[in-house]
């Protein structure tokens, strides 16, 4: 079986509590991924905005939530045609601030779906970029 599982890591200078503000108030999610419609919750459906035109950009349910450890995600896009994926984010102390890794898996094992991961790679790597340059 092909690993198609996205894996990224930053080092962000805040402490953890302030990093999982971020990535689960809705109006801080807004700064540096999608806004969120409510702040995320343990076993509650979410959708994210586009900032652009205020359509739904990604989607699903909260699976998990340790604050401020570790949170897992259903996680769906429009390409993915109603098929689920799994986001989880962990939280870890580190010198100075905390260090942030995304894991995203249960995407497709095709050739025909390695467009879809090389764009949620790059969409990943591009939000991931932007928190880490926020002044938190």
């Amino acid at each position: 079986m092909t690993d198609t599982t996205i894996r990224k890591s930053i080092h962000i200078a805040a402490n953890r509590g302030t990093v999982w503000d971020y990535l689960t108030q809705a109006d801080l999610l807004g700064q540096w991924f999608h806004p969120a419609k409510a702040d995320l919750q343990n076993g509650a459906d979410y959708t994210l905005i586009s900032q652009k035109d205020g359509d739904r950009m990604c989607w699903g349910t909260v699976t998990e939530m340790r604050a401020p450890d570790y949170m897992r995600w259903d996680f769906t896009v429009g390409p993915m045609n109603g098929a689920m994926s799994t986001v989880e984010w962990t939280l870890e102390d580190a010198p100075g601030g905390t260090r942030l890794t995304l894991e995203h898996s249960g995407l497709p094992q095709s050739q025909e779906g390695f467009g879809l991961i090389m764009a949620l790679d790059k969409g990943w790597h591009g939000f991931l970029s932007q928190m880490q340059n926020l002044e938190m």
